[in-house]
């Protein structure tokens, strides 16, 4: 099939043309070398020399052009072979710009190729030109490589390429290629310089990837070669036909059509509709259009005018499809192939269209002009209503010049949905009663008839009134057989009461006459049954056609009737004699009548005699005459008579009931009188439609069409249709002359047997045979004929057993009737097969598909024959259509059973947010031969925290895209299941199923119970997140983890954050949390508060850092919203209200920004962390607060309560938490109740005295039999600024209930809280191990690993909390710590501190400072001791880290300022505004240093001694003086002159804080034995420190009972102290001698006592020891760990610095003790060691010979001694203090690196010792 080629790869073809030079091709002689800049100068790259012969001389030149600014000089050098040759080299000089030419001559002497060069040499370098004269050479350009890119399958597309001769001499060029690759032409000649074009075929036969090399063969012999190579890609064409707009998806997928649907067309006419083809490939797709019924068939409708096309790729293309019926009220049905290229794909078209003709009516059916005298005219109308949307052709068959019965408009045509009137006139000649029964035809319709009625008076003559009720009644009884008895014979039978009129006037045989003969004529008896039609209902086409002329049968026996119906004269070409013709009339009635011809002598046709009286069952005759009155004319007529009863001829002698209308006969006249050698008219005219197709019918059946022929001239037209032999067809009116306007024939087809028909009706016109035409006919008769798929075989799958498997089956009406059609199955199919529908109509070239369904009953295999029984729809039984014909199907079936199987057995979901989804596909596969219908079960089974009622009534979470459905054989089904947990529970689902047999039931055992399928695990979590750490810094840089864990409800909100949300609080999310109410609602009950602690005014901000951790398995999206996050902003108008106090205050916090958070929120995915930075602004003092809401997406909301306080500056403020503190559980029953701390923290800038009103605590104690109840061991105190003191508390209950208790805390110089004090005593017997003894270190949620980072924090701890868990008193227990610099430039020192002076007691840490390398690590050991009474330790450290890099910069920086002040003081300039120096303002502006960091003020307080309290209240008070505002502003300006000469003193770098917090719980020691029999042993008891403990707090409340004496004074004397005091501290502090010597005492060394302490008089110091003292005044030196043995041998200094001073004094201090740990292990030793070195030295000095006996007692009393120094205490101090420090060295060595302490043990073998008595007695 030719096809188009690819718009962007056509090229003008052009087969050998050779010769086309090229122009852009080398010149002769000139080779294609351009031109090169070397060293400043233009020249050529080469000199080429072609097309040269021996002998001969060629001259080429070089041109040298200077292209730089600057004049060049070179020099060259000639070329060194003698065929070559050059003038004289000499030097060459070039301006900027110029050039020299120089030229070359080459004389060759043979026919070889020559090379040389020629050298130039310039001042920037050499260069050389290339001279060559070369051989004649055959050089051919071709391209190298041709891609097709893609191609359709069986299609071809083509490319041109050139092939060039570059070369010397000509050439002839072959290609050889292989397939699907063509070249054409293959061969071709080349002349020199010449290209020829070459055309490139490529048509692949597959889809596939082809690659071929064409081989270019030229030169001598095709000695040369050139491979060019070829590429090109097959690909197969993908087709979809669609309806235009609608995607291709819209096929039929039974049978893969489109359909198209054209709805009702006109008949005559034609629509065209469009339809898509889609090219879903790469390639175009060329395609044809078949049609496999357009020739087959006579009725082909349907056409495409497109038959072949091309799609480009990846588009689409429109078809035209035209739609033209012939038949009127038809539907039509045909088919279209459209089929790519190779026959690769084939799409159906269903072309589904219907028929309409006009719809024309007349306004009345009859029309009566009543009376009209003789020649007198009467006038009518009718209307010609067309109600269709088609254009109607009418025309009335009526010669309105010879009839009495005019008409306006002969013929016309009416507009779609319009009307049209005609005027009707009666002009009557004879006294008589007119009726005629005039036909009017419509083209594509039924003819319509109008009766016309009318009724001629004379003078003479009067008939009675013809009316139309006379008509009806005429026709009733024409039915009823009345008509043929003349009026006179029926009156009389009424007259004898044999006849009877009916309701409606009628004559009826009367109903008690029972005589068979009416009439004594009558020689046969007439049975007639009341209201019998004797006459069917005759078609109009039948009525007009069935005259006995045109057609053999009449529709009824006539009353009266002519011999011929047309008189045709021929051609007369003797004008004066013409022959007559003769027309016989027949009277068939009982009665005599008159004929009455109308018209006269005067007429081209007339009839004689014009009246006449025929006889009962006579017959006469009449001559018609032809007197044309002009030669070569065309004529015709048609001659109209009237005949009726003569009795009826005056209305004396007519009685109304039996009064008839006359009957109308007419003849047609035709002839010509054209004369010899005179040609008649040429017609000219239209034919509607030149080949007329007749709807099928049955055998012997009529069918009509309608012909329309339009006379377009301006001459009648005679015309004559032949008949047809076979009297198949037959046509009216067969010979007639048209006039004017439309001609309308009735064409009948009437076939005689089942066949087609063809039949060519040739009309003749003018009677001249040249201008005869041919119509063609086309008819059938039909019998029911299908046509059966596949040969009449259907196999089904096979099909579980119990289901139905379904498949379509076609059948064709290849008839072109519609065919009803019905499926038969017997009884033992019936019960294996269904059809739907059984039955149905099937339209002519149809096919249609009916769905069967196989339903098996058991496992075998079927054979079912069922019946198709097809008839004609409409058609009798015995006619050839309606005739019934059977056809047989053989269906074939198995039955079969099988299983489903799910890829996944398990499968879980994970984690997945309660109220979201999640979902994932299961794979079912069924490996059987049959498709499976089933249904999947689900089994829930929860495993939760809530009770089974809670969750029994919830549904089932998981939901299965298909529950039932249908598997095929051996294939795969995907289906979705989506989960959606409703709480936190986990579920566990079993998904099984059963199989279906919908259609009937089976007993198998595999059908009935379920199969497990699959298992599937979910769990429903919401989103979480936990605070991990927290961390403060600023204002609140002193408070502890611990207290900011407290201040924020960590715990709690923790706690809050795992919970499960409310419904409420789902409700919304984070973009839809809004209202316009000023104070959004709160839909959670989880209200905590988050508390920045106080600060003083304008000091730093509170800055907290809060590391959120996702503890969940889901991504966490989180926010905090503002309340003008939550609030929807409303229009102005729409506010409404005042806002109330807390809103204001609200809006100040906002609008302030007193609180910020960075970020509000934020996305983290499982394992994820998020540090949210919390700021406090202290900006304006008093207590704020601001609602902030915690809102997770899909979780909870939790209301945060930002409490921050700023304090004014003198402000004396204790911040309180809490107005409520909860004590530890306490047993019932202790004999000593542990200690327990209430924390205070000053907010404010000054010191806060606080006191404790006991008074609640007195009474509580009464109620409670005078037993101490709650105990403050400390009520009255002084808190620091921004530092917190601890309140020891002992909570003694007596009896297992809770005690509450409200204290007053009055705080000096301001305000009084009231705290509620709750303990919980309990009964250890009743809670057992439900309430256990810990140090509550495991209750709190306070991480101890920092992981939250700090800006500018170099230095981390490697963990921020020690628990020293349970302990019992006297006992020690050790933890280690590191410090670790992270930064890996600057190196960093560190020193601890304690933040209350009595932790010291207990509490030590080795080293107190030191220094670390960038990247080290240092390893410190804290020390606790268990001393005093049982207590609750919560202790907090302080670890001090300065930048050294930065206290290096601060000392260059200060030694700099000092040596700029000591400048400034010995230098001054004066100028001339210093003239009037001392008229000026005294210059007391005074420059004060930047205040440091709030931390040192804090500490320089803490060194510094504070004022008594009461003497505050009498300090002078500054003088008081009104500066002016001229004074204000020259001070302000004085102050920043001031500020700006001098240079500001650098600030030491403020020190980074760590915080160490320790907890631990003491317990007694029997109380520990007993609640903790397996750790008693891991601790060493110091009995000897409990009585020194003891006796020390002895001592110590002896002294705080003397302290606690008051003094009572009255007020003078109080005034008279404090006086004396105030001016005593006054002088003293304006003593700058007195400050000196605070200054020199604050930095005096601290002298080393060691040699003071007491020495054992038995022994003096051993050298062991004095070496371990100076090591550890070396160790201590270097800062090793070393320095802490030292402390504890020789008492070094106190370990904290920051309490060194209370250290010293103290004697139940940790170092103390150490200390005296340390003598007497001292001491211990010494005496250990004398023992054995006296019984060494005894030993050799006793004689051998003494008794066994006495060496036997020595050994006892040795092993004595040992013993006795092993239960010492002070033997068991120096044991541990060993094992301590051998442990810490071996820790050391470890750390430093010196040996690996993981590393596994090595295994000596060492030669087994003989043992001894001495060895024995080592060993003891």
């Amino acid at each position: 099939m030719p096809t188009a080629e690819v718009a962007q790869q056509m090229t003008p073809s052009t087969y050998g043309n050779i010769g086309k030079v090229k122009t852009d091709l080398l010149p002769t002689g000139v080779a294609p070398t351009g031109r090169v800049n070397k060293n400043g100068l233009e020249v050529t790259e080469q000199l080429l020399w072609q097309g040269w012969e021996p002998g001969r001389e060629y001259t080429k030149n070089i041109v040298l052009k200077n292209v730089q600014i600057k004049t060049q000089k070179l020099r060259y050098k000639v070329p060194s072979s003698r065929f070559f040759s050059t003038v004289y080299p000499k030097p060459i000089v070039l301006s900027a710009g110029t050039s020299f030419t120089l030229p070359i001559t080459f004389r060759p002497l043979e026919k070889k190729q020559y090379e040389d060069q020629i050298q130039f040499r310039t001042k920037d370098g050499d260069f050389d030109i290339r001279i060559k004269a070369i051989l004649p050479q055959t050089v051919v350009n071709s391209p190298e490589r041709l891609d097709f890119d893609m191609c359709a399958s069986k299609d071809f597309v083509h490319m041109t390429f050139d092939v060039v001769n570059t070369g010397d001499v000509e050439t002839s060029i072959q290609w050889e290629v292989k397939e699907p690759f063509v070249i054409e032409p293959t061969e071709a000649n080349l002349p020199v310089r010449s290209s020829c074009q070459f055309k490139v075929t490529f048509k692949p036969e597959g889809a596939t990837v082809y690659e071929a090399e064409a081989l270019c063969k030229y030169g001598v012999d095709g000695t040369l070669s050139k491979v060019t190579k070829l590429r090109g890609i097959g690909k197969y064409p993908h087709l979809l036909v669609s309806s235009p707009g609608k995607p291709a998806s819209n096929l039929n997928r039974d049978n893969l059509e489109a359909a198209v649907h054209f709805g009702k067309t006109p008949v005559g006419s034609g629509i065209t509709k469009w339809v898509e083809l889609h090219n879903l490939s790469p390639v175009r797709a060329p395609f044809r259009v078949e049609h496999p019924t357009g020739v087959s068939r006579i009725d082909t409708v349907f056409h495409c005018p497109q038959k072949m096309g091309i799609v480009p790729p990846m588009a689409s293309v429109r078809i035209p499809l035209m739609f033209s019926p012939n038949t009127v009220d038809t539907t039509s049905i045909d088919y279209f192939n459209i089929a790519a290229i190779g026959n690769i794909s084939k799409s159906i078209v269903k072309c589904i269209g219907s028929s309409k003709g006009p719809t024309v009516q007349l306004s009345s059916s009859i029309i009566n002009f009543m009376e009209v005298d003789v020649d007198q005219t009467g006038t009518r109308t009718v209307d010609i209503v067309n109600s269709s949307d088609v254009e109607a052709v009418y025309q009335f068959m009526i010669d309105c010049d010879e009839s009495v019965f005019k008409f306006q408009y002969m013929s016309g045509v009416l507009k779609p949905n319009s009307q049209q009137t005609v005027i009707l006139q009666f002009t009557p000649s004879h006294p008589i009663n007119y009726y005629r029964r005039v036909t009017c035809l419509i083209h594509n319709q039924g003819p319509l008839f109008l009766d016309i009625l009318g009724t001629c008076h004379s003078e003479m003559v009067k008939p009675a009134v013809l009316l139309k009720k006379h008509l009806d009644r005429f026709k009733m009884h024409v039915e009823r057989g009345f008509s043929m008895y003349s009026p006179e014979q029926l009156n009389e039978l009424l007259r004898e009461g044999k006849l009877e009129t009916d309701e409606e006037g009628a004559i009826r045989i009367a109903q008690r006459t029972r005589v068979t003969l009416l009439l004594p004529d009558m020689t046969e008896p007439v049975e007639m049954k009341e209201n019998e039609a004797l006459t069917p209902s005759i078609p109009p086409t039948e009525e007009y056609f069935n005259d006995g002329f045109h057609c053999d049968l009449v529709n009824f026996v006539p009353h009266v009737s002519t011999d011929v119906n047309l008189a045709d004269f021929g051609n007369c070409q003797n004008l004066r004699v013409i022959e007559d013709k003769t027309v016989n009339v027949t009277n068939h009635t009982k009665g005599k009548v008159t004929v009455q011809w109308m018209g006269d002598g005067s007429h081209m046709f007339s009839v004689y005699p014009t009246v006449m009286d025929i006889p009962p069952l006579k017959s006469c005759s009449f001559r018609v005459s032809f007197k044309p009155n002009a030669p070569n004319q065309l004529y015709g007529a048609e001659l109209e008579c009237f005949v009726f009863y003569k009795s009826l001829r005056d209305y004396r002698l007519v009685e109304d009931v039996t009064h008839c209308p006359p009957w109308c006969l007419t003849v047609s006249c035709t002839g010509h009188t054209f004369m010899p050698n005179n040609e008649t008219f040429l017609p000219r005219y239209d034919v509607n439609s030149p080949k007329l197709v007749f709807p099928a019918v049955n055998a012997k059946e009529s069918t009509y069409r309608t012909l329309c022929v339009r006379n377009t001239g301006t001459t009648p037209i005679l015309f004559d249709v032949e008949k047809d032999p076979s009297s198949t067809f037959a046509i009216k009116p067969a010979k007639g002359l048209l006039k004017e306007g439309v001609q309308i024939f009735l064409v009948k087809c009437k076939p005689a047997e089942v066949k087609t028909y063809h039949h060519a009706m040739v009309l003749r016109l003018n009677d001249n045979d040249k201008y005869s035409r041919a119509l063609q006919l086309c008819g059938s008769a039909e019998a029911a004929e299908v046509l059966m798929d596949s040969d009449g075989v259907m196999f089904f799958k096979p099909t579980c057993v119990g289901t139905a498997s379904k498949r379509t089956y076609s059948i064709k009406n290849v008839s072109r009737i519609p065919l009803r059609f019905e499926w038969k199955l017997n009884n033992a199919d019936s019960k294996l097969l269904k059809v739907q529908p059984d039955c149905g109509i099937i339209h002519p070239n149809e096919s249609q598909s009916q769905t069967w369904s196989f339903i098996p009953g058991g496992e075998e295999k079927y054979v079912m024959k069922p019946s198709l029984i097809v008839w004609g729809q409409g058609f009798t039984n015995n006619s050839s259509g309606g005739k019934k014909k059977q056809f047989k199907l053989r269906a074939v079936g198995e039955g079969s059973l099988g299983e489903i199987m799910a890829e996944e057995k398990y499968f879980d979901f994970s984690d997945i947010v309660v109220g979201s989804s999640a979902s994932h596909h299961i794979t079912l596969y069924n490996n059987s031969s049959c498709s499976l219908h089933y249904r999947l079960l689900l089994d829930q089974h929860v495993d939760g925290p809530y009770a089974d009622n809670i969750i029994r009534s919830d549904n089932i979470g998981l939901d299965l895209e298909t529950m039932e459905g249908v598997l095929p054989a051996r294939s795969r089904q995907t289906i979705l299941l989506t989960v959606r947990p409703l709480r936190r529970v986990t579920y566990q689902y079993t998904v099984s199923y059963q199989l279906l047999t919908p259609e009937g039931t089976v007993a198998h055992a595999s059908v009935q119970e379920p199969q497990h399928l699959c298992h599937i695990l979910v769990t429903g979590v919401f989103p979480i997140m936990a605070v991990t750490d927290a961390r403060c810094y600023g204002s609140a840089i002193g408070i502890s983890k611990k207290q900011l864990w407290n201040l924020f409800s960590l715990d709690n909100m923790n706690v809050c954050l795992d919970s499960d949300p409310s419904a409420e609080e789902l409700m919304y999310n984070v973009s839809t949390r809004h209202s316009h109410r000023r104070r959004p609602p709160v839909y959670t009950r989880a209200i905590l508060d988050f508390n920045f602690s106080a600060a003083p005014l304008d000091s730093e901000p509170c800055v907290v850092n809060l590391m959120f951790e996702n503890t969940g398995t889901v991504p966490t999206d989180w926010s905090f919203l503002f309340p003008s996050d939550l609030h929807l902003e409303l229009e102005y108008w729409a506010e409404t209200g005042e806002f109330d106090e807390d809103e204001l205050h609200q809006m100040k916090v906002m609008d302030n920004k007193l609180f910020s958070i960075e970020p509000k929120r934020g996305r983290m995915a499982p394992g994820d962390t998020q540090t949210v930075t919390f700021t406090y602004n202290h900006t304006m003092s008093g207590t704020d607060r601001l609602p902030v809401l915690l809102k997770l997406s899909k979780g909870r909301e939790i209301l945060l309560n930002f409490i921050g306080v700023t304090v004014e500056p003198e402000r004396r403020y204790i911040h309180f938490p809490s107005n409520k503190h909860l004590f530890t559980p306490v047993p019932v029953g202790e004999q000593n109740s542990p200690k327990q701390v209430y924390e205070l923290y000053n907010g404010g800038a000054v010191p806060v005295r606080y006191e404790f009103d006991l008074t609640p605590l007195d009474l509580i104690r009464q109620e409670n039999f005078d037993q101490p109840i709650f105990e403050c061991l400390n009520p009255i105190g002084e808190i620091p600024p921004g530092r917190s003191v601890a309140l020891e508390w002992r909570f003694s209950p007596l009896e297992a209930k809770t005690y509450m208790i409200d204290v007053p805390v009055h705080v000096h110089h301001g305000d009084t809280a009231i705290i509620t004090f709750t303990g919980v005593g309990f009964d250890k017997r009743v809670m057992g191990d439900t309430m256990p003894i810990t140090d509550q270190h495991d209750l709190t949620g306070v991480p101890s690993v920092q992981s939250v980072a700090i800006p500018g924090q170099l230095v981390y701890l490697s963990r921020e909390r020690v628990s020293f868990n349970n302990m019992p008193l006297f006992s020690l227990a050790r933890q280690m710590v590191f410090v670790i610099n992270r930064s890996q430039q600057r190196p960093v020192s560190y020193e601890w501190h304690v933040t209350s002076q009595a932790d010291s007691k207990c509490l030590s840490i080795s080293p107190v400072r030191g220094q670390l390398e960038p990247g080290g690590i240092g390893m410190c050991r804290v020390t606790f001791l268990a001393a005093g009474v049982p207590s609750f330790y919560d202790l907090d450290l302080v670890c001090e880290v300065t930048d050294e890099y930065e206290m290096e910069e601060y000392k260059k920086s200060l030694v700099d300022w000092e040596a700029e002040k000591e400048r400034q003081k010995q230098e001054f300039v004066i100028t001339e505004n210093d003239l009037n120096a001392d008229l000026r303002l005294a210059d007391d502006v005074e420059v004060v240093e930047r205040p440091s960091s709030r931390l040192q003020s804090l500490d320089d307080y803490r060194s510094t001694p504070s004022p008594d309290g009461e003497l505050t209240r009498y300090r002078t008070l500054p003088p008081i003086k009104q500066k002016s505002s001229d004074e204000v502003k020259a001070e302000e300006r004085r102050r920043k002159r001031k500020e700006k000469e001098l240079w500001e003193k650098p600030t030491p770098p403020r020190p980074f804080l760590l915080h160490l917090g320790l907890t631990a719980r003491t317990h007694d020691v029997q109380e520990f034995q007993e609640n903790f029999p397996d750790d008693y042993r891991k601790y060493y008891i110091d009995r000897s420190l409990s009585e020194k403990l003891g006796k020390a707090v002895e001592r110590k409340q002896e002294q705080m009972a003397a302290i606690t004496n008051t003094i009572h004074c009255n007020q003078a004397e109080a005034n008279i102290i404090s006086g004396v005091l105030c001016n005593v501290l006054r002088g003293l502090l304006d003593d700058a001698y007195f400050h000196e010597a605070v200054r020199k005492v604050a930095k005096e060394e601290i002298p080393y006592f060691r040699q003071f302490g007491q020495r054992p008089k038995t022994a003096p110091p051993s050298a062991k020891e004095s070496e371990r003292q100076v090591g550890s005044r070396h160790s201590s030196a270097r800062g090793t760990p070393a320095r802490e043995t030292s402390s504890r041998e020789g008492g070094s200094p106190a370990s904290l610095v920051s309490v060194e001073d209370g250290a010293r004094g103290t004697p139940n201090s940790v170092e103390s003790r150490m200390s005296s740990v340390s003598l007497h292990s001292q001491k211990g030793s010494v005496t250990a060691g004398s023992v054995p070195s006296s019984v060494r030295s005894a030993a050799p000095s006793q004689h051998p010979s003494r008794t066994d006996s006495r060496r036997a007692a020595q050994l006892e009393k040795q092993t004595h001694q040992k013993q006795t120094i092993k239960k010492t205490s002070e033997f068991g101090n120096s044991l541990e203090s060993v094992l301590e420090n051998t442990l810490l060295n071996i820790m050391t060595e470890a750390f430093s690196g010196e040996f690996n302490i993981t590393a596994r043990p090595r295994f000596i073998a060492l030669p087994k010792r003989p043992s001894s008595v001495g060895s024995r007695t080592g060993r003891l």
